[in-house]
């Protein structure tokens, strides 16, 4: 066996396992059964085995002993705690949430990108009545499901979102049906610098904005939701602007934040 052929092999098994590490996360909630892996990642039984149990190993993932179900393992958690003080910026972005669930009475979501999917980090709720809970904290859905990844996707340059979509193909694709759908809320987005999108079966309306970091590369978006009939008009306007006031003040933080270097 040739060093290429074995470089390629070992390329191939780390490809592989971080691809059971993202299906599992983004089941974290509920679980994943073995099946389920192996239909979402194409691996035989064999191979899907052995990765989990590699993965096991190094505490990446564990397995629940009654229900068989994979979760993340407490790795992932030590791993995700020594990076964050150089990734997260929740004393920049909780603030602006809760300015904007205030001012605007409505609910309000923080999403970021990681890979290909967007995690809910925050969602804080105003003095409407009537609240927007379409999304948990903690939810990971690919991007371009929700309103805060056609935000991110919108913003992206034109390369970097046709690569994103493509590789996403499969999960828009059974989510929209018909990939027109989206290309238009997008197209809409660039037209109008924000995401509106409908839930027709829930009767809510969302707005979302992404956010740019040092990089001026989209990384996350803020999104409000409410009720279709409340977000609209002058209501809908004043949100706009409040959000658009939150977005601009983020992105010129971040980048003072973070200097490119």
């Amino acid at each position: 066996m040739t060093n290429s052929t074995v470089n390629q092999s070992g390329t191939q098994s780390i490809d592989r396992a971080v691809n059971i590490i993202n299906i599992i996360a983004q089941n974290h909630a509920a679980g994943t059964s073995f099946s389920e892996l192996m239909t979402q990642s194409g691996l035989t039984r064999p191979t899907a085995r052995r990765l989990a149990q590699a993965l096991i190993q190094h505490d990446f993932i564990k397995q629940d002993t009654k229900s068989r179900l994979f979760f993340l393992g407490p790795r992932i958690c030590e791993l995700g705690l020594m990076v964050l003080p150089s990734f997260d910026f929740e004393e920049l972005y909780h603030p602006a949430v809760m300015r904007l669930a205030k001012g605007s009475g409505d609910t309000v979501f923080f999403n970021r990108l990681t890979g290909n999917t967007m995690t809910c980090l925050v969602r804080e709720s105003g003095d409407f009545p009537v609240k927007a809970f379409v999304l948990d904290v903690g939810i990971q859905r690919t991007i371009g499901l929700g309103a805060g990844g056609l935000a991110v996707l919108a913003d992206m340059t034109p390369d970097i979102r046709e690569r994103m979509i493509a590789k996403n193909q499969d999960a828009l694709e059974d989510f929209y049906g018909d990939e027109s759908v989206m290309n238009r809320i997008i197209e809409n987005a660039l037209d109008r610098g924000y995401v509106c999108r409908e839930v027709p079966e829930l009767g809510i309306r969302t707005i979302a904005m992404a956010i740019r970091d040092s990089l001026n590369q989209p990384f996350a978006a803020i999104s409000v939701s409410s009720i279709s009939g409340r977000m609209q008009g002058a209501h809908k306007d004043d949100v706009l602007s409040l959000l658009r006031e939150e977005i601009l003040s983020l992105n010129e933080r971040l980048r003072q934040s973070r200097p490119v270097v």
